[in-house]
């Protein structure tokens, strides 16, 4: 199939009438957030419509972008990516990860290197997409999370901002006993979700000093532990006491389970008063006027409050555009590539999002230089830390399902730290990263 738009010339006639010799060439474009349902859907997808016919003149682009969760694309490319489809993949930083170690996405380096634009782009983007000295893909976006939280209503009780953990699942739990209907922690905690590592694993950095779980022993060469069983049982136990500390708890029970787009909305539509976030929920304050009035006047944001001991760390969240190593069609897709990350696609594709910008000429455009929303997820970038270039599918799934363990109560935060200690362990000795 390819892009269709009513009362006017689909998007691949177009494109196939600029083909010299009759016959376009299609690629296939796997793109998440133009694949969900959401604000940034509609002008993106007719941004597409009205550049591409003359950006990348005899191609047309496949409007099926893919599946709409990240997981559910990951697992797909992995069995099918070798048929050569899609061609063009978008994803999230562990996601390309696993994609270059099944061998599934064509190093870029050479490419990049002439192009004009390269040096456009933050190197720490840039540096988090290089495995083994290798390119694997262009970010078109980056973030880090953050403490969102509810001013008006740390106003009303005369709260501020918490800095420690302690005071994290405190006022929270002040929130809930005195707001009604509201909770006062949102949590993303759905097993397997990519969303509910990425806060465990911005916590788990604050408490590990702003380490990975994993470093590389370059006179073994292996990776081997970089933390302790008491480390991991100190991030669940945070997660225990949002569940459980408080009568009521700062995070409402009945949401153990919540995948991100519950997260979202429940911030959004007021029924939690502080979530750890990145900054792409400003898109959704064109939703509806309580989510414009929260999100545009209600917001504070603030660092990640921090453990005992700990350090200003967070996740750093790169998003890239790579290509499939079996693509058939490969300067094509590169040249995709470079539409979908070019300062036009970003400037729209932020702004949109209300997300960061990786190149320094659209951070530099007035449309970000002058907004407040940018600026403060800007501020916190340097404590964001990348991803160790491991394979971390298993190691998702470990983290996630040791947090069920605690706050479904089937293991004590001790217990189920040690045994994913063990678990983490055993899969850099057996060589499963």
């Amino acid at each position: 199939m390819r892009i269709k738009f009513p009362h006017i010339l689909p998007l691949a006639l177009a494109l196939a009438a600029t083909s010299s010799a009759g016959f376009a060439k299609e690629l296939d474009l796997w793109f998440t957030p133009l694949s969900t349902e959401g604000p940034m859907k509609a002008p993106m997808t007719k941004w597409l419509k009205d550049n591409l016919p003359k950006l990348l003149p005899g191609v047309t682009v496949g409007d099926n972008f893919g599946p709409p969760v990240y997981q559910d694309g990951q697992q797909k490319f992995i069995v099918q990516g070798r048929k050569g489809k899609p061609d063009v993949i978008e994803s999230v930083l562990e996601g390309m990860i696993a994609y270059q170690r099944a061998g599934l996405l064509a190093p870029i380096d050479d490419l990049f290197d002439q192009w004009p634009d390269k040096d456009q782009f933050i190197p720490s983007t840039i540096k988090a997409l290089t495995l083994n000295g290798k390119l694997y893909g262009v970010p078109y976006n980056t973030n880090v999370r953050v403490l969102l939280y509810r001013k008006d209503l740390f106003e009303k009780y005369g709260l501020t901002p918490p800095k420690t953990w302690d005071e994290f699942v405190q006022d929270g739990a002040t929130i809930s006993a005195k707001e009604t209907g509201v909770a006062g922690i949102g949590l993303t905690t759905k097993n397997g979700s990519v969303r509910t590592f990425q806060e465990f694993i911005s916590f788990f950095f604050e408490a590990n000093g702003g380490e990975n779980p994993y470093k590389y022993d370059e006179a073994g060469k292996k990776w081997v532990m970089n933390t302790t069983p008491e480390k991991l049982a100190q991030v669940l136990k945070l997660y225990t006491d949002f569940f459980f500390a408080g009568t009521p708890s700062a995070a409402n029970q009945n949401t153990r389970g919540n995948d991100y787009q519950a997260t979202d909305t429940d911030y959004y539509s007021g029924k939690s008063a502080m979530v750890p976030m990145g900054p792409w929920i400003y898109q959704y304050r064109s939703d509806s006027d309580v989510a414009k009035k929260i999100l545009e006047e209600e917001t504070g944001v603030a660092p990640l409050p921090l453990p005992p001991g700990g350090v200003q760390a967070t996740y750093l969240e790169v998003k890239p555009v790579s290509i499939n190593a079996f693509s058939k069609d490969k300067k094509e897709a590169w040249d995709l590539v470079k539409v979908l990350t070019s300062k036009e696609f970003v400037a729209k594709a932020n702004r949109i999002e209300g997300v960061n910008p990786p190149r320094k000429d659209v951070a530099e455009l007035p449309e970000f230089k002058n907004d407040w929303w940018e600026q403060a997820f800007i501020a916190q970038l340097p404590t964001g830390v990348a991803l160790a270039p491991i394979n971390w599918g298993l190691v998702i799934n470990d983290i996630t399902e040791a947090l069920q363990k605690a706050i479904y109560k089937n293991a004590t935060p001790e217990e189920a730290g040690k045994a994913l200690y063990n678990t983490l362990e055993q899969r850099a000795k057996d060589n499963q990263l």
